[in-house]
């Protein structure tokens, strides 16, 4: 399996970063976990190289929130020769359900309705606490965040928990997974400062100390404040690795991970 961020940041684009998605290729088959402005990265030459060959293109969302779905709106010049597939979460997962897309991609806010759009376009709700998107067999977990949001696991290879508090219950969901995803929107230093449960985000230590206790193989943060420099996000890798005794590896966007 491999894994191409191609959009790390949270709420906005900054220093380079994207917002939210995530592509994952297996077996000749490719999902793309989340949808934010990270999708037109698919335009990328090495990115378009990853993309294994067909005429299907996956995406599971894990909420409806701008920042993990305005990509939806470049699939028309992005995908036209594929069919697209995009698993929208509902109830109890979410408060909104797939409805919230056919608001988004609909005038006045959008000119094209998706049934106008150059290529079929089919929305799947998932509502747990399975999922399977062919040969991508998840794992399915409510999470606390205003309006909702679903964490995903696939298999023992990866975990994917962002825009959420930090739940002691998700140690035992994503226990043993090699690679955790987790945002980390505030440090330990703001933690004390600004309220994590009220905006529904994570803090360092509450990260660092679930990712410990379910000993994951390695820790990759996400979901990064738009004020964070590049200065900054090695400084809080730093101190997530000293508190979790875990590898932490900022994923770049665009490079292709094992």
């Amino acid at each position: 399996m491999r894994l191409l961020p191609l959009g790390c940041g949270g709420f906005i684009p900054a220093h380079g970063r994207q917002t939210m998605c995530f592509l994952v290729v297996d077996g000749g088959e490719a999902l793309l976990l989340d949808a934010g402005s990270g999708l037109a990265r698919l335009l990328e030459p090495r990115v378009a190289a990853a993309l294994p060959p067909g005429d299907r293109l996956d995406i599971v969302l894990t909420h409806y929130h701008l920042d993990h779905v305005v990509g939806l709106s470049y699939l028309p010049g992005l995908a036209r020769d594929r069919r697209v597939r995009i698993f929208a979460p509902a109830a109890p997962l979410t408060e909104s359900g797939p409805e919230a897309l056919e608001r988004l991609i609909a005038p006045p806010l959008f000119p094209v309705r998706f049934e106008a759009w150059p290529m079929p376009v089919e929305i799947v709700p998932y509502a747990g606490p399975e999922l399977v998107v062919g040969r991508f067999e998840l794992r399915v977990r409510a999470q606390r965040h205003p309006g909702g949001s679903a964490g995903l696991r696939l298999d023992d290879r990866l975990a994917y928990l962002t825009d959420t508090v930090v739940d002691p219950a998700s140690a035992e969901f994503v226990a043993g997974v090699d690679t955790l995803l987790h945002e980390v929107w505030l440090t330990a230093e703001e933690a004390g400062t600004e309220d994590a449960g009220r905006t529904g985000h994570s803090a360092a230590p509450g990260v660092a100390d679930l990712a410990r206790r379910a000993e994951v193989g390695r820790l990759m943060p996400v979901h990064h404040h738009p004020r964070r420099t590049t200065a900054d996000l090695e400084a809080l890798a730093l101190d997530l690795a000293a508190r979790a005794g875990r590898d932490v590896l900022l994923p770049a966007e665009g490079d292709s991970l094992a």
